[in-house]
């Protein structure tokens, strides 16, 4: 019996539950986007979308994942910044600045805050609690979500707090149709990928059995998928433990791609290596829908990998299981992102457990932050 499959076993690893608050994302989003606690402060002003020309979202780590899917799905509509740093870039009176921390102390974050609340007076946040709720609260919009998750698992409440933050600052239209799309799908998926279905029929263990020895690369096959990929190498880095690394096409054929030329030649050989591409396995993240001009190249990729021997996995966004009308850039795609998120959470989970370790401690993370 797999180690995955053997309930007991995982559960003596995960200690704090990391799998129930994944597998229960569905949940959080549905009440991060219709059940947030909005806190709007007297004389908010409520029409100041033709006065913004852009938008700084601030966060760090599983906050700022928020951040990077934003600016993949609105950056058309107003360009958006996302920042992961002490220091701002340029911002001034016309800029909007939200603050993305779930804990609401995350240093980098408030320093940031801080600054800005000396630039502009658009300002908004989304948290718990914290320094952040301190520095908002009764004089700028702020949403308040739950408490009491590690930050990483707590995206569904994250990022549809932001989105209706976004939506009651007119900087987008009502996403009311297409979140209820990305519950619906993920609710779909959540008997197939939850720890009572067996490796032979869950995509998230077996993945994570064919992924676990080797470091995976993973791929975006377009930019708009990239923040996805770097979820995926970022939950695997801290649920299971692992390197991990990622890249988007179509940059990465301008240079990463040289990296898998296999070379029989190489002294790696004489090592008893086996090529050192052998030892990463590359993931293709892709949409259904994806341009020709995107699709073509992945392909072509994959030929070059097949052709060298090198095993390769790739996964597809669902990008709708509702008659609900989605439009391609913030409906099937929003529902794209969170399928493909759904799976990599999960993958990373089941990794950490063939890694013999508790998926929700982070103890180096703590030790750098202490």
């Amino acid at each position: 019996m797999s180690k995955l499959d053997d309930l007991t076993h995982v559960q003596s690893l995960d200690k704090s539950d990391m799998a129930h608050k994944i597998i229960h994302t569905p949940e959080q989003i549905y009440f991060g986007y219709k059940e947030s606690v909005i806190h709007i402060p007297n004389g908010f002003d409520d029409d100041c979308v033709d006065k913004i020309k852009q938008v700084v979202i601030c966060g760090m780590g599983g906050s700022a994942i928020s951040g990077d899917i934003a600016q993949v799905l609105f950056n058309s509509v107003l360009p958006i910044i996302v920042v992961k740093d002490f220091n701002l870039p340029y911002i001034d009176e016309n800029t909007l600045f939200i603050a993305v921390s779930y804990s609401g102390n995350t240093e980098e974050t408030i320093a940031c805050l801080n600054k800005a609340m000396l630039k502009t007076k658009y300002i908004a946040g989304v948290t718990s609690g914290g320094k952040v709720k301190e520095l908002l609260n009764d004089k700028h919009l702020w949403i308040e979500i739950k408490s009491g998750f590690p930050p990483r698992s707590a995206i569904g409440y994250l990022f549809f707090s932001l989105l209706k933050a976004l939506e009651i600052l007119g900087i987008v239209k009502n996403h009311h149709d297409q979140v209820e799309v990305v519950v619906a799908s993920l609710m779909q998926k959540a008997g197939s990928l939850c720890l009572k279905s067996g490796v032979e029929k869950n995509l998230a263990k077996s993945t994570a059995e064919t992924i676990f020895g080797k470091i995976p690369i993973i791929y975006s096959s377009s930019p708009l998928l990239y923040p996805v990929a770097y979820r995926w190498k970022c939950q695997i880095n801290e649920n299971a433990k692992l390197p991990a690394f990622c890249n988007s096409l179509p940059e990465m054929l301008h240079n990463e791609i040289e990296g898998w030329e296999s070379n029989n030649s190489s002294p790696l050989y004489e090592g008893g290596l086996g090529g050192i591409s052998q030892q990463f396995i590359p993931i293709f993240l892709r949409l259904f829908d994806d341009e020709q001009v995107y699709s073509d190249r992945v392909n072509k990729f994959q030929d070059l990998l097949f052709k060298q021997g090198i095993e390769f996995l790739e996964f597809y966004g669902d990008p709708s299981v509702s008659p609900v009308p989605t439009e391609s850039v913030d409906g099937g795609l929003l529902c794209s992102i969170f399928t493909l998120i759904y799976l990599g959470d999960m993958i990373s989970f089941c990794m950490g457990i063939l890694n013999e370790i508790d998926p929700t401690e982070i103890k180096f993370i703590n030790y750098i932050k202490s």
